[in-house]
């Protein structure tokens, strides 16, 4: 304990030295002069008598006592001079001392007035942040609370007179956390101290505040009285509510609430790991068909609210035990869990039938309908991601199959699912391998019968499983995406092989190549598709481009867009299987067409004397009215070729003129019917 000196106390010392210095002086005058009286003394009694005996002439002795005088002063002087000067010396030597003693004195007072501001800024400060600061500060014993700080006072709303003769533990803990308290405090005891452990504590109101404590055993300066406690606690609610959140996002969809795939997933699991005798669920993996449509033609925001308000529709048709979950996209899923196989039926039934009707946002109707997948534990899987992969494979059975349906899983669909994967890996084997060729079938002008152009058709060679037909493989080029770089590759070959007839002298040999809906519609796609085909210097005016009037069409207004750039190069358009889709009209109003193509089962149905050949008739005559330049596809009879020519076809393709070649029969048939102008 530092002991402070008072400013007052330094001056009374300096007071006190003072008058030291006077008591000194004083004696030292004392001193002198009685040395100067014995001196005097002395010299009177001796010098006299010494004279007398040395002098006996009275007038020689009056002559010395002159000189006895005046040395009497010499010496008296000099003695006084040495004895003043010695005192002199040493009354400064004390006065320094004293003066340095003063200031010692001084200096240490300023010293110890400033440590005792020092201690009271920190006793000020300390106080201050045990009064201000956000966190609980509570002194403790096992039993009773010895002080609360100001803030746990107002967030608990407790002070410390609510703590008298009352345990501590029991107001402020919850019942299900005093056990746990107590061990703690045990281990503080053990340890000295115990950190960042989580205890609740209830408020006066009654709420909970989750508080994360660190508390420290502190020892009492009397050995007769007990340890006691220093806890500091921290409010971490909103630390909780961020967990909460996390916790939340990791198992919930965001967009819907719904749980995502994981807690799903979970789900599951826990189904299984119940390991119950006869334990039977059954999956229902569910995939909106043409959600596309909605997300094209209106955006991702109007796509979300679509998904929200399917998420609540089967929130409010599904109830538990039972679960319904957001996969990811526009999957869905639901757990049945101890229903058997037809009440699932019944129920999937009801739910399609609630759910599958029109959807109208901002004056715009969306048809739902929905593919349902279905698998049962434990016969199609006895693991979640067994369970869910299977589910998914008989789901895109169903939509395979006409979507809006309800399939369930079986192993044969997982037998054509790997064939169909097979086929895809095979196919860009193929693709890099360049196992594909081109055969081009020659179009006839029906009139003269001479060949006026090709179509440029591709063919798989497959090594090993030989000629695999374009209808097996293109419809999976196109649902792959692969069709894109196999597109590509026939046009680049079809052009290249277009400017070596040139070369060759067939100026006027047109050429067809045809062009996927999913290319038209990717901006991307036709970007390339355009630059190879500017790079071929070749007569656009010979080059057709054939679309395919069934294709899966969304966005009119970019295919409208990409066919007017083909056509401002001189490329002609013809509409492919005219007739076979419900848009053709609609296609030859709105597409930049030069040319029409009539499907082979409008022609198939010459022969049978069907109301077709009264379609065709009117076909051939609207095509003329309207200025669009006709070809006939699949002739295979004499009879539909008279039919043809009768209705004015222009020209036409089909075995029975010629079946699609290969390059070197074709040369030989340019050779002697390839019809110049």
């Amino acid at each position: 304990m530092i002991r402070i000196v008072s400013k007052n106390k330094v001056n009374d010392a300096g007071i006190t030295i003072k008058k030291r210095m006077q008591s000194m002086l004083k004696n030292e005058a004392v001193v002198i002069s009685s040395i100067y009286w014995v001196f005097g003394a002395l010299w009177i009694l001796l010098s006299d008598r010494i004279l007398e005996l040395v002098t006996p002439n009275i007038d020689v002795y009056m002559h010395f006592q002159t000189y006895k005088g005046w040395l009497y002063i010499l010496i008296t002087t000099l003695m006084l001079f040495f004895l003043i000067r010695d005192r002199i010396l040493l009354l400064r030597n004390e006065n320094s001392k004293t003066l340095n003693t003063y200031d010692k004195l001084s200096l240490a007072h300023s010293e110890l007035t400033k440590a005792k501001s020092e201690l009271v800024f920190q006793k000020e400060l300390t106080g201050s942040i045990i009064s201000d600061a956000p966190v609980f500060i509570f002194t403790h014993n096992e039993e009773h609370m010895i002080s609360v700080n100001p803030f746990a006072q107002r967030m608990s709303g407790y002070t410390i007179e609510d703590f008298n003769k009352k345990n501590w533990i029991e107001l402020l803990v919850p019942k299900e956390y005093q056990d746990e308290l107590r061990k703690i405090l045990k281990d503080i005891r053990e340890k000295k101290q115990v950190q960042d452990f989580e205890i609740p504590m209830i408020t006066k109101d009654g709420s909970l505040i989750n508080i994360l404590w660190n508390s420290t055993m502190m020892s009492s300066k009397w050995e007769e009285e007990k340890p006691y406690f220093v806890s500091f606690g921290v409010d971490i609610n909103e630390r909780k509510r961020y967990e909460d959140r996390i916790e939340y996002l990791a198992y919930y969809d965001m967009l819907t609430g719904l749980p995502n795939r994981v807690m799903f997933e979970n789900e599951i699991n826990e189904q299984i790991n119940q390991n119950i005798q006869g334990n039977y669920f059954m999956i229902a993996y569910f995939d909106i068909d043409n959600f596309k449509n909605i997300n094209d033609s209106m955006g991702h925001q109007v796509g979300d609210l679509f998904l929200n308000y399917f998420g609540e529709r089967l929130r409010a048709e599904i109830q538990e035990p039972n679960i319904v979950a957001r996969l990811g996209g526009d999957e869905f899923a639901i757990l049945f869990v101890r229903m058997l196989k037809d009440d699932v039926i019944l129920k999937l039934e009801a739910l399609m039938q609630r759910i599958s009707q029109t959807w109208t946002i901002e004056n715009r109707q969306f048809y739902i309908s929905m593919s349902v997948g279905v698998v049962s534990y434990p016969f199609d899987g006895t693991d979640s991601t067994t369970l869910l992969k299977n589910a998914d494979i008989a789901m895109y059975s169903a939509k395979r199959e006409g979507k809006n349906r309800i399939q369930f899983y079986q192993k044969e669909i997982n037998d054509n699912n790997t064939l169909h994967i097979k086929m895809i890996n095979n196919l860009q084997y193929g693709i890099d391998g360049e196992q594909f060729v081109l055969y081009y079938q020659p179009q006839f002008c029906l009139k003269t019968g001479k060949v006026l152009g090709v179509e440029a058709l591709v063919r798989w060679i497959h090594p090993e499983e030989g000629f695999i037909p374009p209808a097996e493989f293109i419809p999976l080029a196109e649902e792959s995406g692969q069709i894109y770089k196999l597109e590509r590759w026939i046009i680049k070959h079809a052009l290249q092989q277009k400017k070596e007839w040139e070369l060759a002298g067939y100026e006027d040999l047109e050429i067809s190549i045809n062009l996927s809906g999913k290319t038209l519609t990717s901006s991307i796609n036709f970007n390339d598709i355009e630059q190879i085909i500017q790079q071929s210097s070749v007569n656009y005016e010979r080059v057709i481009i054939e679309i395919t009037e069934t294709a899966n069409i969304d966005d009119v207004e970019i295919v409208i867009e990409h066919l007017q750039r083909l056509r401002d190069m001189g490329i002609r358009i013809a509409l492919d299987d005219f007739g076979t889709g419900y848009s053709s009209l609609n296609y030859l109003k709105m597409f930049p067409i030069n040319i029409i193509k009539l499907d082979r089962s409008f022609i198939r149905a010459i022969n049978e004397n069907s109301v077709d050949m009264l379609l065709i008739k009117n076909i051939l005559m609207l095509a003329h009215d309207l200025e669009f330049y006709v070809v006939a596809e699949g002739i295979e009879t004499q009879d539909q070729l008279e039919f043809l020519r009768n209705g004015s076809c222009n020209s036409g393709q089909g075995y029975l003129f010629s079946k699609p070649l290969p390059i070197e029969t074709l040369d030989s048939l340019l050779k002697n019917n390839f019809h110049k102008e």
